[in-house]
């Protein structure tokens, strides 16, 4: 299992060339990407998981190590997905700068999910920051620039306060090993476990979309290029869910996905709450397309927050379909969105009437995406906010509220998304042109992805091995990562 290095190895090489390949750069990520996920997805069914690597033979807790389980696989298995399905969406030829900092960008993005280190943790998000900065400034105009800098700010500010609750972790306990932690976590005090944990969730939650550590989201969507939208969403993002599992259900666990200091927990839950009525609401309220989809996947992510957050079976099973079916509902519409803007050369939904009627597999694409955001039955996101409602059920009145806004918000997504749909396959504006044509690929990858979320909203239990073996992984998150990583013990 040695060779899982090459999922960050290979596109740092890739990286590196791409400062001479040139023309070839484009051709050159592309295979990297499909060798990492086939790669992965040979991992994924080799019956070899789960597994502990030692980098360098460095045993933990004194070296770094790569866990290797269903629930950390499967999250690369998307994060790669997404890496092929921005590089396809690309319509003019980038510099290699663009093709170099997308390659360390994957490298970085399965190295958050794969570590067992949590300082190897921080350098991975650092690179992270700085991949998504630069692809965020690629246009080099005054909005993409802005935008950039603005997250710049907000990330390294939060990277120093990962950073020192790394510290202040390593001080106390003596170990950056996150198996190590999560067995040695409980014997800190109160005061010393509170203070690690506020210092070290102000560090994730920017890159988490978390309210309020979220500003930069919506400017960094409308400026950057649909292409760095999906890495945003679908490696970033991804990266991101992954990092709620471990970090706050494995590392801060009491060994059975419920966190450990009930208080901290409780904060958590609001600012998942939060994050879900305030970025549905601005949603409601906005015009420009890509701002609406930004605020919806802030509060996608409030959701899966609050399911993995609520602790019970029923709950994170629910979470996991939500990070699938967001994955794919947020990319068809990234995808289709990035084609709209540019044939009505507008970036208002309001302009786009007859796009649905011109192109109709897109209009319905969108459409079945549309729906299963909204969590409506026989779609993928239905079973993902039904799982959360169930799960909730049995919880207190800061969970029951949380329940309610869910069912407040869904209505919201209902009336603005629904909203879009219809402008679609209104008459085209006489004031509009159709400038370009809607790409033929675009609409394949689309039209493939809808269709999927209908297939696991019909059938749900396709997923429901794989669902089942990371619910479980997570249940038992600290003696099963901790017997992973320490056999034995």
């Amino acid at each position: 299992m040695n060779s899982v290095l090459f999922l960050i190895t290979i596109p740092l090489i890739g990286a590196f060339l791409a400062l001479f390949t040139k023309k070839a750069n484009r051709s050159i990520a592309t295979l990297i990407a499909l060798f990492m996920e086939i790669f992965t997805i040979s991992i994924y069914i080799s019956g070899k998981l789960p597994a502990s690597v030692a980098i360098g033979g460095w045993p933990a807790p004194y070296g770094i190590n790569f866990v290797l389980t269903p629930l950390s696989v499967g999250f690369v298995i998307l994060i790669n997905l997404a890496a092929i399905i921005s590089l396809l969406l690309i319509r003019e030829e980038k510099s290699y700068q663009f093709y170099s900092t997308f390659l360390v960008l994957l490298a970085a993005s399965n190295g958050i999910v794969l570590t067992g280190d949590i300082f190897n943790f921080y350098i991975f998000s650092e690179l992270t920051t700085f991949a998504i900065t630069a692809l965020i400034a690629y246009t080099r105009d005054r909005k993409s620039t802005g935008a950039a800098i603005k997250y710049l700010i907000l990330a390294s500010a939060s990277s120093a306060f990962l950073l020192i609750g790394i510290g202040v972790l390593y001080k106390t306990l003596g170990t950056l090993n996150i198996a190590d932690i999560a067995s040695k976590v409980t014997l800190l005090n109160s005061a010393t476990l509170q203070l690690i944990m506020i210092l070290m969730f102000a560090g994730i939650f920017v890159e988490l979309e978390l309210f309020p550590f979220n500003m930069w989201v919506p400017k960094a969507y409308i400026a950057a290029k649909t292409s760095v939208n999906i890495m945003l969403h679908g490696m970033l993002g991804t990266a991101g869910a992954y990092v709620i599992t471990r970090i706050l259900l494995t590392m801060f666990s009491n060994g059975n996905a419920v966190f450990i200091d009930g208080n901290i927990a409780k904060i958590i839950l609001i600012i998942a709450m939060l994050t879900i009525i305030i970025s549905e609401t601005a949603a409601f309220a906005e015009r420009n397309i890509k701002k609406v989809l930004a605020f919806s996947s802030m509060g996608q992510m409030g959701l899966i927050l609050f399911g993995f957050m609520i602790g019970n079976e029923q709950a994170i099973r629910g979470a996991f379909y939500v990070v699938i079916a967001n994955f794919l509902a947020k990319t068809v519409l990234f995808i289709l969105t990035g084609e709209f803007m540019t044939i009505v050369k507008s970036d208002k939904w309001e302009d786009m009437k007859g796009l649905g009627r011109k192109y109709p597999v897109a209009g319905v694409a969108f459409i079945i995406a549309s729906l299963s955001l909204m969590g409506m039955p026989l779609f993928a996101g239905f079973w993902g906010k039904l799982g959360i409602i169930q799960g909730a059920m049995s919880g207190n009145g800061v969970i029951m509220t949380g329940v309610v806004i869910i069912l407040i918000t869904a209505v919201i997504e209902g009336i603005y998304f629904l909203k879009i749909a219809h402008t679609l396959f209104l008459e085209k504006d006489e004031n509009i042109e159709f400038t370009s044509k809607l790409r033929v690929h675009s609409t394949i990858i689309a039209g493939v992805l809808a269709l999927v979320i209908v297939i696991i909203g019909v059938h749900p239990g396709l997923l429901g091995s794989n669902i089942d073996k990371a619910s479980n992984e997570l249940l038992k998150s600290v003696p099963n990562y901790v017997q992973i990583v320490f056999p034995g013990r």
